[in-house]
């Protein structure tokens, strides 16, 4: 909904910047994407689980990053607000965690209480038993565990965030933190659980409702990945907090769901036993093409859809047979869709400098295909096969487990794409099949 009057740069910028933050159900760019097929909405889904559940539980959200998740977060939000009547706060850890490096559940928690913290006390009134808190685990966290030069006084005002932000920017104080925590985990623990408690009967005295529904959405733990030579290790790490560790991961009176890796997805089974019962709901991309391979007519017009919502003259400037060439080429990865079509956008306008009168033509769009193309290359001869069984199986197709750090780096890198229709499934990126053809064929010709 630009102000501007140049045509282009209204749906450049409708597509970056405020439009490519995660949105309110209510902002004017928000579309539902599964509103035609309520029974597939994993987000329906959770919260009739959530509806219904009764004292606390854990629950696990996945989906690739870009996908619309932490939009449908704030739909999840909302219905438990209007419907269920419950008391919601959501935090980003993306504000509180040192996504490349390990994580264990010591740096875990602390960081997920301080977000918690800092969402009560800009929410609530309850600032008076937060303070409280911070004080106790100053106490914790000095005479206690002797962290080495811990010089936050957390009962400062500010203190706390900046604790968030040591967390989050400085890998040598994180991993002090976890160094000394690791013979005080019990204790950490006990320490979050009273909060948790004490801040769920506090809110429930102030809204005079002794049933009050507390609901904790954890967005971003999906950003977490190593690169380099830490990649093996942080991926561990994850598998480990969330099998290993989950029985941390729950707290009294609350209702927890954090956002995962798709990469947890071959580990369901055991993790949703692990986390009473509830199964990981994953949130897909856009259903642009059939397992077979054949365009999905619904899922292409949702696609034109959330264009159309954000400038109704795209067509003036994108031929629709060209958007639909795009939705295809995204594999219904909104964050790949958007980046696309704002290319192709800047190379019109780069080519109107010389030939005022250009239109978008095909061999526009084929450069910027290309271009993201490029950065998903190149491919390695193992990675290409196992690939081209995905391809063709429309599985994961995971030898063993001792493989997940490599399928992690699929679904990280966006190689592969996870879809929903009646299960799940999974495709390589619709502009990786080619690429895949043709390092498989070279490693025949050799």
């Amino acid at each position: 909904m630009s102000q501007t009057t140049d045509p282009l740069k209204a749906l450049y910028q409708s597509l970056n910047g405020r439009g490519a933050l995660p949105l309110e159900p209510s902002d004017p760019y928000y579309v539902p994407l599964l509103e035609s097929t309520p029974d597939k909405d994993p987000i329906l889904k959770l919260w009739q689980r959530l509806d219904w559940a009764q004292s606390e539980s854990v629950n696990l959200l996945t989906g690739f990053r870009g996908n619309g998740k932490s939009t449908e977060l704030r739909r999840l939000r909302d219905l438990l607000q209007r419907q269920s009547g419950a008391r919601v706060f959501l935090v980003d850890m993306a504000d509180f965690l040192l996504m490349t490096k390990p994580v264990e559940l010591s740096d875990f928690v602390l960081s997920l209480m301080t977000a918690l913290g800092q969402a009560v006390e800009a929410e609530t009134d309850l600032k008076a038993l937060t303070h409280g808190y911070w004080e106790r685990l100053q106490r914790f966290l000095t005479s206690d565990v002797h962290v080495e030069s811990f010089d936050l006084d957390l009962q400062v005002p500010g203190a706390p965030a900046k604790l968030g932000l040591k967390l989050k920017n400085e890998p040598d104080f994180k991993q002090r933190i976890q160094e000394h925590l690791r013979g005080h985990l019990a204790r950490l623990i006990d320490g979050a659980q009273g909060y948790v408690i004490s801040l769920v009967q506090a809110l429930r005295k102030e809204a005079q409702d002794p049933d009050l529904k507390v609901v904790l959405l954890v967005d971003s733990v999906e950003q977490i990945r190593g690169v380099g030579a830490d990649a093996g290790k942080v991926h561990d790490s994850v598998v480990s907090l969330f099998s290993g560790q989950a029985a941390s991961l729950g707290f009294p009176m609350l209702h927890v769901i954090y956002t995962v890796p798709p990469y947890l997805l071959p580990l369901a089974q055991n993790l949703g036993r692990t986390l009473g019962g509830h199964p990981i709901v994953s949130w897909p991309n856009v259903h642009v093409r059939h397992q077979d391979g054949r365009d999905d007519p619904t899922g292409l017009a949702l696609m034109e859809r959330i264009i159309d919502r954000r400038h109704p003259g795209w067509s003036d400037i994108v031929p629709t047979p060209k958007l639909r060439r795009l939705a295809k080429c995204s594999g219904g990865d909104l964050r790949d869709y958007f980046r696309l079509i704002s290319e192709c956008v800047v190379t019109l306008r780069t080519a109107r400098y010389t030939r005022p009168e250009a239109g978008l033509d095909d061999d526009m769009v084929r450069r910027v295909e290309e271009q993201l193309r490029n950065e998903l290359l190149p491919i390695a001869a193992d990675d290409a096969r196992w690939l081209a069984r995905i391809h063709a199986t429309k599985d994961a197709a995971l030898p063993s487990t001792g493989e997940l750090p490599a399928l992690a780096r699929f679904l990280d890198g966006n190689l592969i794409m996870n879809y929903l229709n009646g299960e799940p499934w999974y495709d390589v990126h619709p502009l990786l099949v080619d690429a895949i053809r043709g390092v498989l064929a070279d490693e025949a010709d050799h």
